[in-house]
């Protein structure tokens, strides 16, 4: 069975480019043939790329956004048998999807799961959620789904020592002299904001009156360069004084920390802030606590079943453009999760089992016990089917 896996190319420093990384080479040894497609990452021509003893080549995006005008051109290039898509499902045509087999592997960020989102999928072969939440809503919507988590690397996200972390970060002499780190590892896009910014920083306000010697690490982009909120801005409006919060280097927002500088700003953390509105995953999540650091989330979507350590926060139901539910988070209960986190700074048994947790997510795992007999399967049901495998040249409008 052959895979044209349609997402961010392998490099691109983004959610969906780290799980291309770590997957791509990992189904291919399990005898899979997989050739990427990028719809973010490469543009003009081919590439071939390798990663130990296996080889593959990463096909580019075409003209549109999504990469609806060429995925099925790539499909039929490629030989698929089935096309595997680790993004956004709703933004793919049905049209389009309807023409080879199509295997989204896709998030699931709303109560119930939204309408675009299930009339994408009625053209797809067999959908895949990344979390359990996913999967029960896509059953409820009456869909027979499949389960595969997102993965990450443990030999990566690691804790270390706190004081060799800090000693490690490009700002070690910012963090010297704060009795207290909290970092957000968030994308800094849309308004309003997914990620709850505002009410973070409303609650970092508050939380500021009784810690005033505390330090808010904001892994994103402060300004509004990506359709996002002006954080800046919204630091003066509230107060906040500048010595309490500090942004991402702007220059290496753009090119991409590595993986191992993303794990000693975790391991230098006291807590991880994420209460986002909904999320289909969370992999800041799951590094975090990899790395032993006990989070703050939101108790809905997926967050509650990736929070190993740390504070589930309430909030309020908001309906969104995609015509369903997510949440907005309560200030007072962000506050008061930060409160709790500050009073267990240094626990190392709340640290060593956030990383015990988290350690059910490695990405050999993940290959081995979820996509070996999910893509084991696919290949059964193909071989035993009339059609068999490649595509035919499609013209599409």
């Amino acid at each position: 069975m052959r895979i044209l896996w349609h997402s961010n190319a392998p490099w691109a420093k983004t959610g969906y480019g780290n799980q291309t990384a770590l997957f791509w080479h990992r189904l291919q040894a399990l005898g899979y043939p997989v050739t990427l497609s990028s719809n973010y990452g490469l543009q003009g021509a081919p590439l071939d790329i390798q990663e130990g003893e296996q080889k593959s080549r990463v096909l580019p995006t075409g003209y549109t956004t999504h990469g609806n005008d060429i995925i099925a051109s790539h499909a039929k290039y490629a030989k698929a048998d089935i096309v595997i898509t680790l993004y956004d499902a709703w933004v793919f045509d049905p049209n389009v999807t309807a023409r080879f087999r199509w295997c989204p592997w896709m998030p699931i960020d709303h109560d119930p799961a939204p309408p675009p989102v299930l009339n994408a999928i009625r053209t797809a072969y067999q959908p895949i959620a990344y979390s359990r939440f996913g999967f029960e809503k896509l059953k409820e919507a009456g869909l027979d789904p499949r389960y595969v988590p997102h993965g990450i690397d443990t030999t990566v996200m690691r804790p270390m020592k706190r004081e060799e972390a800090v000693a490690k970060l490009s700002f070690p002499e910012q963090v010297q002299g704060y009795d207290f780190l909290a970092v957000m590892v968030a994308a800094n896009k849309g308004t309003p904001s997914r990620k709850s910014f505002g009410q973070v920083l409303w609650a970092w306000k508050q939380f500021l009156e009784d810690h005033p010697n505390a330090l808010l690490y904001m892994h994103t982009v402060a300004g509004p360069q990506m359709n996002g909120m002006d954080l800046e801005e919204q630091l003066e409006a509230l107060n906040i004084p500048t010595r309490n919060v500090l942004f991402a280097d702007p220059y290496w927002s753009v090119m991409g920390y590595p993986d191992s500088y993303m794990a000693t700003i975790y391991s230098a953390a006291d807590v991880l802030v994420t209460p986002s509105m909904g999320e289909g995953f969370g992999l800041p999540i799951v590094e975090a606590q990899a790395c032993g650091c006990p989070v703050i989330t939101g108790n809905w979507t997926s967050m509650p079943e990736l929070t190993f350590e740390g504070w589930k926060v309430e909030g309020e139901p908001f309906f969104t453009p995609q015509g369903s539910w997510q949440y907005i988070p309560y200030v007072k209960d962000i506050q008061n999760a930060l409160g709790a986190a500050y009073d267990a700074k240094g626990d190392q048994g709340i640290r060593t089992r956030a990383r015990q947790g988290a350690l059910a997510y490695d990405v050999d795992t993940v290959t081995m016990r979820y996509w070996k007999p999910v893509l084991e399967e696919l290949d059964a049901e193909i071989k035993a089917s009339e059609t068999g495998g490649g595509l035919d040249m499609v013209t599409l409008e």
